[in-house]
């Protein structure tokens, strides 16, 4: 088996246990990850919000809560973390960013890669989405990690707006299929 499909069977196998465990341990990345609330004001209202289209299909969710973590990848470079999943958790996404341990501001365009590729796994710079949709039962979770295109990021007013479109890592969607494209808007203090 591949390094590449032996560290992505790794980091399903994470994903899984964090889903199902309710976000409780469940092997995520070292570091805190404790879910941060939005402000009160936009708890109640779910002021987290996710936005991605796939293949003409459309899917959204909102929520109070956005889990984040933060590790070390390589010397001086860091993965910030965050995820966010409906109640259900028929519906999930994760953009991870690779930066320099001394960076505040997220702000900026990152290449997004498939972390899982042990030439960009440290890399400051790159960063990865994966959303998951089990909007089918049976067909059963979808997942959709990135292996190419563009992540921006803008850090305003206490929030990070993530915009996205990337292409597939040749594993979970071809490579040459349509682009996957979206936005995550959530509220996070560094």
């Amino acid at each position: 088996m591949s390094i590449r499909i032996q560290v992505l069977a790794g980091a399903l196998l994470a994903f899984s246990g964090c889903v199902a465990g309710g976000g409780q341990g469940g092997g995520g990345a070292p570091g805190a990850a404790a879910p941060q609330p939005a402000p009160p004001g936009e708890a109640t209202a779910g002021g987290n919000q996710v936005q991605f289209e796939v293949d003409g299909q459309s899917y959204g969710f909102r929520t109070p809560e956005v889990r984040h973590s933060r590790s070390r990848v390589a010397e001086h470079v860091v993965a910030h973390s965050f995820e966010l999943a409906n109640p259900g958790n028929s519906l999930y996404a994760r953009v991870v960013l690779n930066v320099a341990e001394d960076l505040a501001d997220l702000s900026g365009e990152y290449a997004a890669v498939s972390l899982g590729d042990p030439e960009q796994h440290a890399r400051p710079g790159v960063g990865e989405v994966v959303l998951a949709e089990e909007a089918d039962p049976t067909r059963g979770r979808r997942m959709l990690p990135s292996g190419s295109g563009v992540i921006v990021v803008e850090h305003v007013a206490g929030r990070l707006r993530v915009r996205f479109e990337t292409r597939g890592d040749g594993l979970f969607r071809e490579t040459a299929a349509a682009p996957v494209t979206g936005t995550l808007d959530f509220y996070w203090q560094p």
